[in-house]
Formats: C-alpha cells, sequence, structure tokens
C-alpha cells in the first residue's frame, strides 16, 4: 500500500485537544445515544426480515411447490449467509469512506430488495433476492459495534454494546412473534415482507436526518478537506493518509486476513458462528415443537391460530436477561477486574470472565430444551430452556464483540467482519441442516448433541485470558 507523499511543510490535521467537541468521544450523551439507538434500530429490523419467514416457511413451500426436507429453511439459510458475507465488503468501505455512507446507503437497498423477495415468482428467485437482501440489511448488525467503538470510551462502551447487542438477536425472536400473528391474520406470507418494506421507509428517513459519522481517519479527511478550501493552503493533510484506490482492494482483503491469520480473530469467530448457528436452529425449528400440525414425525403442542409465534418469547426472555447482565455488568465487571488485577489499568482480557459465564449456560439451555421436549414435559420447560440458552449465548455474543473492539480498535470493523461471516456461513448451514437434526435425532439426543459441541468450547476464554497479552502482539496489518 502506498502513502501520501510526505512533505516537511505539511500540516498534520487532528483534534484540537482531548476536550475537542468535534470528537465523538466528546460528544454531549445526548448525540451519542441518538446515534446508538439509530444503528440499534437498523441492527433490529433486519434480523427481524430472517425469521419472519421462518413461522411461514412451510407455507412458502406449499405455494412453490416444494416437498424436499432441507428446501423449506432456504429462504432464511441463505438471508443469514447474506447477513455474515455482507460485512466483507461493508466494513472495509466503512473504513474507507465513512461509516454513515455505508449506513444510508445499505438500507436503502434493503428497503428496495425487501419489496423484490415480496413480489418473488419462484423459489430460487426468493432465494437468490433473500440473499442479496440479507446482504444489504447486514450493515446494521455487522457494523454497529464500530460506532460504538467510536464514541465510546472502552472503560464505559460496556453499556452500549450490550444494547446495541439486543437488536441482532433480538430483531429474529420479534420477527418471530410478529410474524406468526401477520400469517394468521392475512393468510399471505408475502405480506410480512410488504410490512418489512414500509417499516423501512420511516427507518431511512430517520437514519438520513440524524445519524452522523463518527470514524476519527474519515472525520480527519473531511477536517482536512474544509481547512484546504478555506485557507487555499493545500497543506493541511491527514498524517498516513492513504489513496483510497490504492487501498481499497488492501482493506477489502483485510477480514479474510484477519479471520485466517489473526488466531485471536480465528478462535473468537469460529466460537461465535457456532452459538449463533445453534440459535437459529433453534429459531427455525420452534415451530416444529409449538406449529399447529406435527412434522417430520415429531411432537408438537399443536399451538394454534398464530400462538406458535409466542414460542419465540422464550428466547426474547433470555436476551432481555442477557441485556440487562450486560448493561450492569460489563462496564462494572471490567473495572473491577482492572483494579484487582491489573493495577488499574484496563485489558481486553478483563471482558472474558463474563464470556466464560455465558458459555456455561449455553448447554444448560440445550439440555433443558431438548431434553423437556423429548419427555413431553409441560410447555413452558422448552421455553424456560430457551430462555437460559439465549441469555448465555447473548452474554457470550457481547462479551466478544466488546473483547474484539478493545483488541483491534482502528481495525474493529473489518475484525467484526470477519467474525460475521464467519456466522454467515455457519448459520446457513445449520438453518438448512436443523429440520434434519431434530427430525434424526429428535429433540432430546439433537440438542445434546448441540450442547456437547459448545461444552467444548469452554477453555477458550481461559486459553485466550492467559495468552491474550501475548495473541494481540501480532501484526494485524502487513
Amino acid at each position: 500500500m502506498e502513502h501520501l507523499p510526505p512533505n516537511k511543510h505539511d500540516v498534520t490535521v487532528s483534534w484540537k485537544g482531548p476536550k475537542d467537541p468535534e470528537n465523538p468521544r466528546n460528544w454531549s450523551k445526548g448525540r451519542k445515544w441518538t446515534n446508538v439507538l439509530i444503528i440499534s434500530a437498523q441492527a433490529t429490523i433486519s434480523p427481524v426480515a430472517s425469521t419472519f419467514l421462518a413461522v411461514t416457511d412451510l407455507t412458502v413451500a406449499d405455494d412453490f411447490h416444494v416437498t424436499n426436507v432441507y428446501l423449506p429453511s432456504l429462504p432464511v439459510a441463505v438471508y443469514v449467509l447474506g447477513l455474515g458475507l455482507g460485512p466483507l465488503f461493508l466494513a472495509p468501505c466503512s473504513e474507507l469512506y465513512g461509516r454513515r455512507i455505508v449506513f444510508l446507503t445499505a438500507f436503502f437497498l434493503f428497503t428496495i430488495l425487501n419489496a423484490g423477495c415480496a413480489v418473488a415468482p419462484n423459489m430460487a428467485a426468493l432465494a437468490l433476492l433473500r440473499f442479496a437482501t440479507g446482504m444489504a440489511g447486514s450493515a446494521g448488525p455487522g457494523l454497529g459495534a464500530g460506532i460504538v467503538s467510536d464514541m465510546f470510551e472502552p472503560k464505559e462502551r460496556g453499556k452500549a454494546q450490550a444494547v446495541y447487542g439486543l437488536g441482532p438477536q433480538g430483531g429474529p425472536v420479534l420477527g418471530g412473534v410478529i410474524g406468526a400473528f401477520l400469517l394468521e391474520l392475512t393468510g399471505n406470507w408475502r405480506w410480512l415482507l410488504w410490512l418489512m418494506t414500509m417499516a423501512s421507509i420511516p427507518m431511512n428517513t430517520l437514519s438520513f436526518c440524524l445519524l452522523r459519522e463518527t470514524y476519527e481517519p474519515v472525520l480527519f479527511e473531511w477536517k482536512a478537506k474544509k481547512l484546504r478550501e478555506e485557507t487555499g493552503d493545500s497543506t493541511y493533510r491527514v498524517k498516513n493518509g492513504i489513496r483510497p484506490r490504492e487501498l481499497f482492494l488492501h482493506a477489502m482483503t483485510r477480514p479474510f486476513r484477519m479471520l485466517f491469520t489473526v488466531p485471536i480473530c480465528t478462535v473468537l469467530s469460529l466460537y461465535t458462528s457456532l452459538v449463533v448457528g445453534i440459535f437459529f436452529i433453534q429459531l427455525t425449528t420452534l415451530p416444529l415443537l409449538y406449529g399447529p400440525i406435527p412434522e417430520f414425525g415429531l411432537f408438537s403442542y399443536k399451538w394454534e391460530h398464530g400462538l406458535d409465534g409466542l414460542a419465540y418469547l422464550g428466547g426474547g426472555l433470555g436476551l432481555v436477561w442477557a441485556t440487562l447482565i450486560g448493561i450492569f455488568g460489563l462496564n462494572r465487571s471490567r473495572k473491577w477486574m482492572a483494579t484487582h488485577f491489573g493495577n488499574g489499568e484496563g485489558r481486553p482480557e478483563f471482558r472474558l470472565p463474563l464470556l466464560f459465564f455465558g458459555m456455561i449456560l449455553i448447554p444448560v439451555g440445550l439440555f433443558l430444551f431438548g431434553w423437556c421436549a423429548q419427555a413431553r414435559a409441560h410447555w413452558v420447560l422448552p421455553l424456560l430452556g430457551a430462555a437460559i440458552f439465549s441469555c448465555g449465548m447473548q452474554i457470550a455474543y457481547v462479551s466478544i464483540q466488546v473483547y474484539t473492539v478493545d483488541t483491534f480498535r482502528t481495525y474493529a470493523a473489518s475484525a467484526l467482519a470477519a467474525n460475521a461471516v464467519a456466522r454467515g456461513v455457519m448459520g446457513c448451514f445449520l438453518t438448512i441442516l436443523g429440520f434434519k437434526v431434530f427430525e434424526s435425532l429428535d429433540y432430546g439426543w439433537g440438542s445434546s448433541l448441540l450442547a456437547f459441541v459448545a461444552l467444548a468450547a469452554l477453555p477458550v476464554p481461559v486459553v485466550l485470558y492467559i495468552y491474550g497479552s501475548k495473541l494481540r502482539e501480532r501484526t494485524i496489518e502487513s
């Protein structure tokens, strides 16, 4: 990569001082939290669209005369894949041209593509459009943590990350509840996609009016350009400024390079992809357990008239628990660890104890969900298991997000993009496989298999806590 030619007379543009009000970290709480709430809303709306068709997949299959056991979940699976692959392109663009323009453009395309999905003539067209919609919609759940990092110091970003993190996992739960009732009300799955299109229009307007740029290098570029125009002095430059055209390919490949060459990024991406993939298995198979008609020879509680959508509230309750734990615990636990083990200095590894707690809850919830369903116990017990699982999953997810941001800082968006692509690929694969897992193993052994896989990852935070400092010394940029 080629740097702009140096000149000893150049004036380096930076903040005026540690209290410069133009620095996003010095913005008022109102301005910061306006940005957080906007990206949280976007991070919720696009995942809602993932499970809108999870509760209607059998209806979609009937409309398109699909009989294969794997194909009903295809529109959900390829959407999840799009959510994962989108940040590979959007994250580097946000590091070149700014967060705001990427968010606005991607969400506008998300709105248009949802309308296209609503008029899809066959399963192939629907799957292709859903994949493109997922890629466009990935800006919210894939890039928002970078904006949180831009605005908040490490010691205070835990609360904001916990609030933002509710959207990417809470959206699918909300989509399941709303989707089931809308399908019952309208009898047509296409209306769900039209509703998503209509809901996105005011979100586009709100984002255009209120969302502000937060990425420091881009703000410096804007500042330097403004000073050059106002003064006619061409010596105003950004330190280590790089020509975007020459950087583009390098930036586009950065998430891949981080995924395969930076051990911390690799390990955490694989684990996140596993637990989020299991989460989507649960979301796509809840209609099997609570739906009105038993499928594939499996037991069902036979909830009718759209009530089967309420089964998603079990996972939603767990997400709320996790969010409250994150709001009150992420910053406090880091501060406590810094005081007792870091001589007052914070380190990314001080996020890991909460991650370990979440990882323990995951298999507990899976065992409870699976075997209570297998035993045909009272319907509330599998939902309690789903709540415990989703609580653990969300605690782990948010802890990993904050740990990644604290570790990679300027390139946090690319590191999170690497994490997102692993989630997307694994989520797509497991969503398609979900029906088959429970059809073959039933609820008890199917959930147990997933729980044992999750248990095998328990040593990860311990190893990272011990060796994290050494691993972080690896060079991210060659």
